[in-house]
């Protein structure tokens, strides 16, 4: 794979959650309104969830694709 087709799939499936996680956000921080106390601002909540999941994913994904066997 091309260096520039590695990128261009990172940034597609960095911007494929991102537009999912967006959809789904205002759900997720509901449910985390009512677990957490009140003093925790909605948008903090947010950004942390998409930050956490934005970070593992991209991680996961350069980490598999860096030790992917080259044929």
């Amino acid at each position: 794979m091309s260096r520039g087709l590695a990128i261009f799939s990172f940034w597609l499936l960095g911007f494929g959650i991102g537009f999912i996680g967006y959809l789904s956000l205002p759900g997720i921080a509901d449910w985390f309104s009512i677990v957490l106390p009140k003093f925790v601002n909605q948008a903090i909540i947010g950004a942390l969830i998409a930050g956490m999941v934005g970070s593992a994913v991209s991680t996961f994904t350069v980490v598999t694709w860096a030790n992917r066997a080259t044929a």
